[in-house]
């Protein structure tokens, strides 16, 4: 049951050849729609546990958990606000929970209202940049999408940029000195290494 349609314009002609569904049903996956509907609907929390080992010698474990945020308010989730990363509007599917970095294995605290605001996280990688330890996570998706970078520096502190999905401006910059180290760590008084 194949068929030819010509179709004329002027100064070209295209045959289209018509193949009925049921000769190409063997070629194409079938996915119904509701099986996409459903892959939405059980989506997980991302969970990442890793250590990475870094080219200069440095061992980076890195613990970040999600977990789901229902409406209602009394999982501690509310409509996203300007002050949320990874959702445009409405509450967002997953909230970051944990967030635990330590390098050579010496815990590097980031403070909780540092995660907090990230959701629907769904990369995270570690690497260095001018000897300095980074952590990327990305989130979100189309007008909520972010890339949040956290550059550590030493146990001092660190610097946190929150841009786009593609880094073409800094949509918010947060420095943080840890304090507690400044007396610990003699390089921390002249602030982020």
């Amino acid at each position: 049951m194949l068929s030819l349609l010509k179709i004329l314009r002027p100064g070209f002609a295209v045959t289209l050849l018509l193949v009925p569904l049921v000769f190409l049903a063997p070629l194409v996956p079938f996915v119904p729609l509701d099986a996409l509907a459903q892959t939405k609907a059980e989506a997980t929390p991302f969970m990442h546990e890793k250590t990475y080992l870094l080219p200069s010698g440095k061992r980076v474990a890195i613990t970040f958990l999600e977990r789901p945020c229902k409406s209602g308010g009394s999982s501690g989730c509310s409509e996203a606000d300007a002050g949320m990363w990874g959702t445009d509007g409405g509450v967002p599917r997953f909230i970051t929970e944990v967030f635990l970095v330590s390098i050579d294995g010496r815990e590097f605290v980031i403070p909780e209202k540092f995660y907090k605001d990230l959701t629907n996280t769904y990369h995270l990688n570690a690497f260095e940049q001018k000897a300095r330890v980074i952590i990327e996570l990305k989130g979100g998706e189309a007008a909520g999408a972010y890339t949040a970078r956290f550059t550590l520096g030493g146990m001092c502190g660190f610097e946190r940029k929150v841009c786009g999905e593609v880094c073409g401006e800094i949509w918010e910059r947060t420095t943080w000195y840890n304090a507690f180290a400044y007396e610990a760590e003699a390089g921390c008084e002249s602030g982020i290494q």
